[in-house]
């Protein structure tokens, strides 16, 4: 099944009735807009849009007119998304938060939608437009504040190239293949935001504070055995590329991330529990592992000895010397034999027990 690109016209509807149509056609992009003629004698305009992934890209051409959102006490905000707007043919004036800016052909502007603002163009204009749900912004730890108002060029640069990596994507959006989407709206939407980055922004890279959310997530469900790189996909509503691409710097994979933190609760659970405590099994199972020899090979490869050789706080001293009673799998005592290893140690089952 592939994308299909939908459109909008006030071809069909009579002129009075056009300003109204209008911005119930606008509406039903980016929230509740009032438009009206500026001054001409009706509205004739044109929009065509695709849905990619949770993006909406749109192509938009119309003639003079003015729309506007202007915020009522008591009523409800526009949608929370953020508008980034290639302009193509025309100028347009853009008034919010006291700011006025003439967007002109070349231009680029990026603006909260849900803010009161107003919009009027004199004559024709068309252009391209991306709009963004703000979630997709805070999960790349950048502020909604600074995409408010803001014009930028797009006739060269980084501006430029997001333009154009836009209009490719628009065109091919019949032909895209629903299992590459979200790598596309990915690609396109870091582009699309670039040339509104600062370079604070940029060292603080986007990809940074998603790392930051991955280890906040794998700390919130470490003991889930189901943990996994597909899980956090969902969860965090990113491609597993994206992911792995975000954890690049943290010198080691997401997988790897997750089995040293089980390894480390295992650890200082060994180190605290008391006689009576949980056996290895138990400390295992709890801490996401379901198989005994990974468990053990992944422990002894990381600190250099089996988890049944851990001493408990009160066997400390005794273990100086070699001679500490441990626990080992089935809650009997074993001793460390001069390698290490202890002399008979039962296999930890590999299927968790009933009730365990």
């Amino acid at each position: 099944m592939t994308k299909s690109i939908m459109s909008l016209s006030t071809a069909m509807t009579p002129a009075p009735l056009r300003p109204h149509y209008w911005g119930q056609a606008l509406g039903t992009l980016c929230g509740r807009l009032h438009a009206d003629t500026f001054g001409g004698s009706t509205i004739d305009g044109h929009i065509d849009y695709a849905t990619i992934w949770q993006l909406r890209l749109c192509q938009i051409e119309v003639s003079r007119h003015r729309i506007a959102h202007r915020a009522t006490p008591g009523e409800p905000c526009g949608q929370a998304i953020i508008k980034v707007l290639f302009q193509t043919c025309g100028t347009s004036l853009f008034e919010q938060d006291g700011r006025r800016l003439v967007i002109a052909p070349g231009d680029c502007l990026a603006y909260d939608v849900s803010r009161a603002h107003v919009i009027s163009s004199s004559a024709l204009t068309k252009h391209d437009v991306v709009i963004i749900p703000k979630h997709l912004l805070e999960q790349r730890g950048l502020s909604v504040e600074r995409f408010r108002a803001q014009q930028v060029s797009a006739r060269d640069g980084a501006g430029r190239l997001a333009h154009e990596v836009f209009i490719s994507v628009f065109n091919q959006a019949p032909a895209l293949a629903p299992s590459c989407e979200m790598q596309v709206a990915e690609a396109l939407l870091d582009l699309v935001l670039l040339p509104f980055l600062s370079p604070f922004d940029l060292q603080r890279s986007p990809r940074a504070a998603l790392a930051g959310r991955i280890k906040s997530y794998i700390a919130e469900h470490l003991n889930e055995p189901e943990l996994s790189v597909e899980q956090l996909a969902v969860a965090l509503d990113r491609t597993k590329r994206y992911l792995h691409m975000a954890f690049a710097e943290e010198g080691t994979t997401i997988s790897g991330y997750i089995w040293q933190k089980r390894l480390e609760k295992c650890l200082h659970e060994l180190e605290a529990r008391p006689r009576s405590g949980r056996t290895l099994t138990d400390i295992a199972f709890f801490w996401g592992f379901s198989s005994s020899s990974h468990f053990t090979h992944l422990f002894k490869k990381r600190y250099g000895m089996p988890p049944s050789a851990i001493p408990r706080p009160g066997d400390l001293a005794n273990a100086r010397l070699g001679l500490a009673p441990l626990l080992d799998e089935g809650g009997a005592t074993t001793t460390p034999t001069a390698d290490g290893e202890d002399s008979a140690v039962p296999p930890i089952s590999p299927q968790r027990s009933p009730g365990s």
